[in-house]
């Protein structure tokens, strides 16, 4: 257990911002006639229950229950002796521990009648039934972007979070040399100096041979680095994530192309702004980018946090809106071709608000 690391940090996460944010929620529910709402967490979907409470559990599944006034309660199945270490690291007075969480939380709202769930469609089976069995006269509801309305706005608290994140994975990155020659080797030393510098997690991905495939993938064991690839660090920090995408090459062109790209996607993703569409603010004809004899464009998405997962696609190339750019904070992936040069870019955004 990385207890130092992942204790609740009041300096970096104040009770006041939790019991906004909470406030926030319980006013939504209460808009649409909601007696509680019920979230779920695991190991690869702790964001919406670590947003509210700041707790991210690395071993075992647990369902939080926020009621439509007072503090949320924790029905886990890690065991009792845990208990004291889950309150170092989160604003939680109750926490259940039970082999059935689903029944437990199925206890407390056997006499509700309306109750949310964030992802319902995505409840385990068993926690599901154990909850229905519990309290077989309450109407579960799926939430229909409440949450994601409450949670789109990035508060101060959490910006200095991501901008921690965003600076681990930046300087791990910089490790990264365009004469390396093993992707395996590469790949771990980006994610040790991410880990010693305080990241909880980091999951580093390559693509090899840009030129051949631009797929990033895990790799291990010896995976020979062609003379272009692309290397992405994906970190979490007190459960703020980020993706960092950099591309390298060893010929001239290719190391041009690759800078003058690099240059470019800065600009871009200091620019965004929440009035006007993404897609039309993504142009591939940008001034940094005028020198490049031909650019195409091959693609971009943008992740977010919409609910349980740290990051997930909420606008792609293949699925503009029309709107603008959904919620405060984004991470934009882009893929181009610059003067016959394959090139691979990931940064996170905070969208200007609209003047």
């Amino acid at each position: 257990m990385r207890r130092g690391l992942m204790g609740w940090d009041e300096a970096e996460l104040p009770k006041s911002v939790l019991e906004a944010r909470l406030k926030l929620l319980q006013d939504a529910m209460a808009h649409l006639g909601l007696e509680a709402l019920i979230l779920y967490t695991n190991l690869v979907r702790p964001a919406a229950v670590c947003w509210l409470t700041g707790f991210t559990p690395y071993w075992i599944e647990s369902l939080l229950l926020v009621p439509a006034r007072g503090r949320p309660m924790l029905a886990t199945a890690l065991s009792k002796r845990v208990a004291d270490w889950i309150k170092t690291t989160a604003w939680l007075d109750e926490i259940v521990n039970t082999p059935r969480p689903g029944t437990a939380i199925g206890e407390r709202i056997a006499r509700l009648w309306r109750v949310g769930v964030l992802e319902l469609d995505a409840m385990p089976a068993g926690l599901y039934d154990d909850i229905v069995a519990a309290a077989p006269k309450v109407q579960l509801l799926d939430d229909p972007g409440m949450f994601w309305l409450v949670r789109g706005s990035v508060d101060d608290a959490e910006r200095r979070l991501i901008e921690k994140a965003d600076a681990l994975a930046a300087a791990a990155l910089a490790q990264v040399d365009a004469s390396a020659t093993d992707a395996g080797t590469l790949a771990g030393l980006v994610e040790k100096h991410a880990r010693l510098a305080g990241a909880e997690e980091a999951y580093i991905a390559t693509a090899p041979d840009l030129d051949l495939d631009r797929r990033l993938i895990q790799v291990s064991g010896l995976v020979p680095l062609a003379r272009r690839f692309a290397v992405r660090a994906s970190i979490a920090y007190k459960g703020a994530w980020v993706r960092r995408t950099r591309s390298f090459a060893r010929d001239p062109q290719g190391a041009r192309a690759i800078a003058s790209a690099d240059a470019w996607l800065t600009e871009l993703a200091s620019s965004i702004n929440a009035r006007d569409p993404l897609a039309g603010q993504i142009g591939w004809k940008g001034p940094v980018l005028l020198r490049a004899a031909e650019v195409h464009s091959r693609g971009w998405m943008a992740e977010s946090c919409k609910g349980s997962y740290p990051l997930e696609v909420v606008e792609s190339s293949r699925s503009p809106s029309r709107e603008g750019p959904p919620g405060t904070y984004l991470v934009l992936s882009v893929d181009l071709t610059v003067d016959d040069v394959p090139w691979l870019g990931a940064a996170p955004v905070f969208v200007r608000a609209s003047t």
